[in-house]
């Protein structure tokens, strides 16, 4: 049996191991391990799995998990959440279907300082879904515009699926976190346009919200200030050249602290539990990346992306069509499995085929995370979903029904960034 058979058929096997739901790190340390086992032997499978945790987590870009999952955790303890949807209901609920359009750009606000769609979903969902189900928002568009929302946060920066993506490919965090702006405006104002759509051919969806004075509407711009602080804080500290994205995290998770205790939103007891939380999640992280770091290095030795990168060249098709082709292959995959696991698996495997091809890895690395967003939302696994599912007690096929127009505005931003690719390089190029 060849190694790029060997390669092919672990990841077959991988791809069941994530279906049957079986987690994420374990299946892929497993994996990784025995494929290796059964093309280098024992000893040098033993070496690997014995060096991996030192490995990975000697790689300084994994430091910025912690400090930017201890910014989110901390917010997470705050009323920022709830001061943003105020601000965007005061200036956008009065229109029809404006409460959820607020939802959306709260949504969207809310991942310039979370970098986590979970976060963003929990949090959004305690913030916007009372006051949706007050105005008699129709239960499909209330939830999907929350769990739509919620994705915005891995594309806005600071993200976490930049992160990793900069990990699997050794490009800069930095650079990703600016090519991630511009499509995520765009995103935004693509929901809004949908939900407008959508209230317009049906008005019951969404009915129209409070009128607010002008003076109600600038008192609540004062919400938005903590935000802006981190955000400028974050990605400014990067361009600046004063910070790395690890220090930059650490840099925002102090100034997130900070705002936190001047609002006298947290005390002690409460930074403990945000540092245990913080602790649970990472090490959930980091048991991944290990796994990860395994399953590569047996992709590696089986040869399979080399492979992979020589008979897309050799197809002689233009690399439009290729790339179109990778767009539907991920749409498949991610209805079938979560988003992280998803990235994991295809970037290793083709990279070195985008390279060859000639496209930017910063434009491909925003690529794959509007897949992964796109993902976060479908059918059947569609996790965003599920979660606000949990949360409001509406049934998921109800939220997935609020979602379509959603779903096909998501697909319009993924085409316009596909043939307009200065849409994402266009600010990481300038800066």
């Amino acid at each position: 049996m060849s190694p790029e058979l060997i390669g092919l058929l672990g990841v077959i096997v991988l791809i069941a191991m994530i279906c049957a739901r079986v987690w994420i790190g374990a299946a892929l340390a497993v994996v990784g391990f025995f494929g290796i086992v059964i093309m280098n032997g024992w000893d040098t499978a033993l070496g690997v799995i014995v060096t991996a945790p030192f490995t990975q987590m000697d790689n300084y870009t994994t430091t910025a998990i912690p400090m930017f999952t201890l910014m989110g955790m901390i917010i997470a303890e705050t009323s920022i959440g709830r001061n943003l949807f105020d601000f965007a209901n005061k200036f956008l609920g009065r229109r029809r279907g404006g409460v959820a359009s607020a939802t959306v750009v709260a949504s969207g606000l809310m991942g310039a300082v979370t970098g986590s769609d979970n976060v963003s979903c929990v949090i959004m969902s305690k913030m916007a879904l009372p006051e949706l189900k007050r105005l008699n928002y129709a239960d499909s568009l209330a939830t999907a515009s929350v769990a739509a929302g919620a994705p915005l946060a891995i594309l806005i920066p600071p993200s976490m699926a930049f992160i990793m993506y900069g990990m699997l490919t050794e490009q800069s965090v930095g650079s990703l976190f600016m090519a991630g702006i511009v499509p995520g405006i765009v995103m935004i104002i693509a929901f809004v346009i949908a939900i407008t759509i959508a209230c317009t051919i049906n008005p019951a969806l969404g009915p129209k919200g409070e009128k607010f004075t002008r003076r109600e509407k600038l008192i609540s711009l004062k919400g938005v200030i903590p935000v802006l602080i981190l955000f400028i804080i974050v990605l400014g500290s990067i361009y600046a050249g004063i910070c790395t994205a690890t220090e930059a995290g650490a840099l925002g998770s102090a100034g997130a602290l900070i705002i936190a205790l001047i609002g006298r939103e947290i005390d002690g007891k409460k930074i403990v539990n945000i540092l245990v939380e913080t602790v649970l999640a990472v090490g959930f992280v980091v048991f991944m990346l290990v796994g990860t770091f395994v399953f590569i290095k047996f992709i590696a030795l089986s040869q399979l992306p080399f492979a992979i990168t020589a008979l897309i060249t050799n197809l002689n098709a233009a690399p439009g069509i290729i790339v179109f082709a990778i767009g539907v292959m991920y749409i498949i995959l991610g209805m079938l499995m979560p988003q992280i696991p998803m990235m994991i698996l295809t970037v290793p495997l083709l990279f070195p085929s985008i390279l060859a091809l000639g496209y930017d890895p910063i434009w491909f690395g925003v690529f794959v995370v509007l897949m992964m967003a796109l993902g976060a939302i479908s059918p059947p696994i569609g996790m965003d979903a599920f979660i606000v599912a949990g949360l409001s007690g509406v049934p998921v096929t109800t939220i997935y029904r609020g979602l379509w127009p959603f779903i096909i505005a998501d697909v319009i931003v993924i085409a316009l960034v596909a043939f307009f690719p200065i849409l994402a390089t266009w600010l990481p190029g300038i800066m």
